[in-house]
């Protein structure tokens, strides 16, 4: 029996249990409970970043079609559209070879400048807000396209050219009220009434626009 062995010997059954307690204050201490342990952040609650763009069928892009605002152009000035816009049909060269000659005047009635450069776009239609009738104007590229800064009350027109429909074996003659013509780069349209005598075929062209000239 070593020294220690002799000591402990000779203690009370109460003052060894101290002792052994004692001794044990030096050793590992207990693993903490796991519910003292405070819970971190999930991802889960975290905020989509905002610099996410929702992508998929559901996603909402860029909207295309009904009338455009204006965007700067040349020399900062915006384009003319259909709501600044407004239509009549002006005089042309008269007529030749089974083809009336006029223009399409567009004129600036808004308080602004606005940019009126190229070709428009025309088709007959059956009324404001009608489907459109056989083939759309063809370009005639004769004459330059040209920019053109139309100041409020100012205006500027294309040649345009109708063919007589009754010329035209197989046409089916229908009659339109009018022509629906868009703007150059836009959207947006505007109406301008006039009867005419048109081809619903697809096939058969009766129009031809040249780009827009100062008026």
């Amino acid at each position: 029996m070593n020294r220690v062995q002799r000591s402990l010997a000779f203690l009370s059954p109460l003052a060894l249990a101290a002792v052994l307690a004692a001794c044990g204050t030096g050793g590992a201490q207990p693993a903490a409970s796991p519910s003292s342990a405070s819970p971190s952040p999930t991802s889960s609650s975290a905020s989509p970043s905002s610099s996410e763009s929702p992508t998929g069928p559901g996603s909402a892009g860029p909207s295309t079609g009904g009338p455009q605002t204006s965007t700067p152009a040349a020399g900062g000035v915006a384009r003319c559209v259909s709501n600044q816009l407004q239509g009549s049909l002006q005089p042309g060269a008269g007529g030749a070879a089974g083809t009336v000659y006029q223009k399409i005047a567009l004129k600036n009635v808004s308080q602004s400048p606005c940019l009126l450069e190229g070709f428009a776009g025309v088709s007959l239609t059956n009324g404001p807000d009608g489907a459109p009738i056989g083939a759309p104007a063809d370009r005639d590229a004769t004459v330059p396209v040209v920019p053109i800064v139309l100041q409020p009350g100012q205006s500027g027109a294309a040649d345009f050219g109708l063919h007589q429909a009754r010329n035209y074996t197989g046409c089916t003659v229908v009659n339109a009220a009018g022509y629906r013509v868009y703007p150059p780069e836009d959207y947006g349209s505007l109406f301008i009434p006039a009867q005419v005598t048109a081809c619903s075929n697809s096939d058969i062209h009766l129009l031809t626009l040249r780009a827009f000239q100062p008026s």
